[in-house]
C-alpha cells in the first residue's frame, strides 16, 4: 500500500493529485481512501457515494483501433471530467450486462478505457446504462442505517474539492448525540453527515458499522474520538 504523509491528509486541492479510490497510509498505520467531494463537507462528517446515474438512449463509437470505448447521450450536458474512474452498466437494450470503466468524458461522452472496451455496440432505440459514483463523496444520508459509508472527512472540504477521507485508524467523527466510550456508532442520526449509538445484536445487513468511542463527547452535534473501522 502506498505511504503518505501525515501533510497530504489535510490537504484538500481543487484538482486531482492521487488516484481516485486509492487507498494510502500514514506512517501511524491509518488507512484512508482517496475521493472527490460532491458537496461541501464539514471536519468529521462521515460521507458516502452519491445515487447512481441512469442515462438512457446511449449509442456508441470505436476509437482508431476499432474498438468500443466511446459512449454517447445527445445533449447529455455532464461537467467535463466528472465521470472520470467512474464504473458503468449496460442494464437494459442491445449490450445488456457488459461493464466498463470511464477513463474520461466530454459533455455528452464517455470514454472507456480500452481494458473495458466493449464487445457489443450499444443501440440509441434501447440501450441504458448506469453510473455508479464510487469515486464520489457526499455527506451520509440521515435516518439510513444501512447507507455504506465510505470514509470520514478529517478536514472540511468545499465542493469539488479532491482528498483522502479516513477508513481505518484513530480519528474524529461527528455524532447528533452524546456517544458513551466503548459503543459503536452507526449512520442514521437525523442530520446529514453525522452518526448514532449503534444498536447491539445487529450485523452489516442491519446497519452500518463506522466505529467505535474511545473518548467520548459530552454534547450532541460534537465529534468524539473514534477507532474507525470502515470497510
Amino acid at each position: 500500500m502506498k505511504q503518505i504523509g501525515f501533510q497530504s491528509v489535510f490537504d484538500t486541492p481543487a484538482t486531482k493529485e492521487a488516484n481516485l479510490n486509492g487507498q494510502y497510509q500514514t506512517p501511524d498505520g491509518r488507512i484512508w481512501e482517496y475521493l472527490k467531494a460532491t458537496e461541501a463537507i464539514t471536519q468529521y462528517m462521515v460521507v458516502s457515494s452519491p445515487a447512481n446515474t441512469d442515462v438512457d438512449t446511449i449509442s456508441s463509437s470505436t476509437n482508431g483501433s476499432s474498438q468500443i470505448v466511446y459512449l454517447t447521450e445527445a445533449s447529455a450536458g455532464w461537467t467535463v471530467g466528472d465521470y472520470q474512474d467512474h464504473w458503468l452498466l449496460v442494464d437494459d437494450g442491445t449490450g445488456e450486462g457488459q461493464l466498463g470503466k470511464i477513463k474520461d468524458n466530454t459533455a455528452d461522452t464517455l470514454e472507456l478505457y480500452v481494458d473495458y472496451a466493449f464487445g457489443t455496440a450499444m443501440a440509441v432505440a434501447d440501450s441504458d446504462i448506469v453510473i455508479r459514483h464510487e469515486p464520489d463523496a457526499e455527506k451520509i444520508a440521515i435516518t439510513t442505517l444501512v447507507t455504506p459509508p465510505k470514509g470520514v472527512a478529517q478536514v472540511t472540504f468545499a465542493a469539488s474539492d479532491y482528498g483522502y477521507f479516513l477508513k481505518r485508524g484513530i480519528g474524529g467523527v461527528l455524532a447528533g448525540e452524546v456517544i458513551t466510550i466503548n459503543v459503536s456508532a452507526t449512520p442514521g442520526d437525523d442530520t446529514e453527515g453525522t452518526v448514532e449509538i449503534g444498536d447491539t445484536a445487529k450485523g452489516l445487513f442491519d446497519e452500518a458499522y463506522v466505529g467505535r468511542c474511545l473518548v467520548a463527547n459530552t454534547t450532541a452535534d460534537k465529534a468524539f474520538l473514534c477507532e474507525v473501522n470502515i470497510l
